[in-house]
């Protein structure tokens, strides 16, 4: 059996690494109510290239935070990144979220039994957005949930 080697999808995690501090505008959804908050974002790079790992911290504007740990990787079958994602609410991974890069921009679908939240990160030198849509139940539509802007501390 061949071990997997470094490829594109690990690379382009790349653009990732450092600090970010930053904004978000959130919409009210089943944990939380619609709210404003400071988020800070740092990506390194483990496993000899293989992972990338992200400690996320978020503080909304009534004193409420929300943490995540999060590991992106790539399949070796099919390219595609993969996120698991761990965070303070206490919601294990079922499955990772998948998907891919289009353009300059990471899109990744994750499937709970709660719904499906697509997300698009899109790095670019020191600022890094992020914007979450969400179906959530029954719903036929994605509706806005998250909308963030960072900036590089360092990378």
């Amino acid at each position: 059996m061949d071990l997997p080697t470094l490829g594109p999808a690990h690379d382009a995690l790349k653009a990732f690494v450092g600090d970010w501090t930053g904004t978000e505008d959130l919409a009210a959804s089943p944990w939380a109510p619609a709210s404003t908050a400071r988020a800070d974002c740092e990506y390194r790079l483990q496993l000899n290239g293989f992972v990338l790992v992200q400690q996320y911290r978020q503080r909304r504007e009534d004193g409420a935070e929300f943490l995540g740990h999060n590991v992106f990787t790539a399949d070796p079958r099919t390219g595609e990144t993969l996120w698991y994602g761990f965070d303070s609410y206490g919601f294990p991974p079922e499955t990772p979220a998948r998907g891919g890069w289009e353009g300059a921009t990471l899109v990744l679908d994750k499937q709970t039994a709660r719904g499906v939240a697509r997300h698009r990160l899109t790095p670019g030198g020191d600022t890094l957005t992020h914007e979450i849509d969400v179906k959530m139940g029954e719903d036929r539509e994605f509706s806005p949930f998250l909308r963030a802007r960072y900036a590089r501390g360092n990378g």
